[in-house]
């Protein structure tokens, strides 16, 4: 899993298998580590038999397995069932699980499109963006089997277009921002599709989307400004200066590979 995690409770000979990620787990440690780094994909169908069962069996824990079973048969919701799987092995403090269950909490008693929503939304803000695309596109096509509000179905709409964007898809962050003004005619979505044209050179396209959407020169000339201030962040400039001014290789050499590494690093799932 990447470092190594110190296993006070028994260590199973068969593993759980968790189907979303295609993890195998084999302690209770490992299962707590695992929650603590995708709290966010979390719902209602981790709460099983056949996980209360395996912590019986497999772990030897009865009283655990017991516990959690009852939990399960009295509908508790899932941030208790968490909390008390958590506080078994002490591999977390308190305050990181009080921190893991608010999360959790926030997602309960909201429906299951705005509960995904919420999930992708945090792995956009952990910078997770191939995942939360796979997410809002999962929670994009649920909805067209449901009756929901515009207004969320643009919000979704936006954020992916976003998730596009930081990774320098433009094309299909212009597609999705403008599917979301036309959904949510929010002003940010709006900004967000000329961005869009503007980091990908389209000068036609930003021309026609001022057009379509009448948008005034003052608005215009705001959202050209702002957007030059953005891309003139102190590394940027020593990029141009380097550049231009210098061509200093070693200079350019070590700055691209280090956006190369950053660029690499949101890109993995």
């Amino acid at each position: 899993m990447g470092e190594m995690i110190y296993c006070r409770c028994p260590i199973a000979a068969t593993p759980y298998y968790i189907d979303e990620v295609s993890l195998n787990i084999y302690s209770l440690e490992e299962l707590s580590y695992y929650i603590q780094h995708n709290v966010y994909l979390l719902n209602q169908d981790f709460m099983s038999t056949e996980l209360c069962n395996w912590i019986g069996r497999e772990l030897g824990l009865k009283t655990l397995m017991n516990e959690l079973l009852e939990m399960l048969q009295q509908g508790k919701p899932l941030h208790v069932f968490v909390g008390r799987l958590l506080t078994e092995t002490g591999y977390l403090t308190n305050a990181e699980i009080r921190n893991l269950l608010d999360v959790i909490s926030s997602f309960e008693n909201k429906s299951e499109t705005e509960c995904r929503k919420m999930r992708a939304d945090r792995l956009m803000e952990k910078e997770k963006y191939v995942d939360a695309i796979y997410e809002y596109h999962n929670v994009l096509d649920e909805i067209k089997r449901k009756s929901v509000a515009p207004m969320l179905q643009g919000d979704i709409w936006h954020n992916l277009a976003t998730a596009y964007a930081r990774l320098f898809f433009f094309e299909e962050a212009i597609f999705c921002y403008e599917k979301a003004y036309l959904l949510n005619h929010r002003e940010p979505s709006l900004a967000g599709l000329l961005y869009a044209y503007k980091c990908m050179r389209d000068g036609n396209g930003f021309e026609g989307a001022l057009r379509k959407y009448n948008v005034s020169c003052e608005k215009s000339d705001a959202l050209l400004k702002h957007l030059e201030e953005v891309t003139k962040s102190e590394e940027i400039c020593n990029f141009d200066e380097a550049l231009v001014n210098e061509y200093d290789e070693e200079k350019l050499r070590h700055i691209l590979s280090k956006w190369k590494k950053e660029y690499t690093t949101v890109c993995r799932s």
